[in-house]
């Protein structure tokens, strides 16, 4: 199956900006579902580059909302959102 940028509402143009993350920022993932954890953590390939920080910056904010979003809608789990900075 070939993945379709149009199922998420983003045309072509803004799938290649998005792209353009993975050219400045790594992804490390943690689990544990036993404690019912999951650890997302956005990484600077180049801890000097400000367009990575930017984009973590983005990255952090946007997917937060989106996660809370998505439980909130199919599976009706409340919740809040802290920040930790």
């Amino acid at each position: 199956m070939t993945f379709d940028p149009r199922m998420m509402g983003l045309d072509p143009q803004q799938m290649q900006a998005a792209r353009e993350i993975g050219k400045h920022v790594r992804l490390e993932m943690k689990k544990s579902a036993k404690q019912g954890r999951l650890e997302i953590q956005y990484i600077p390939i180049d801890p000097e580059d400000p367009k990575a920080q930017v984009a973590i910056a983005n990255c952090v904010e946007s997917f937060a909302m989106q996660m809370a979003t998505l439980h909130d809608t199919f599976f009706g789990i409340k919740g809040k959102i802290t920040n930790m900075d």
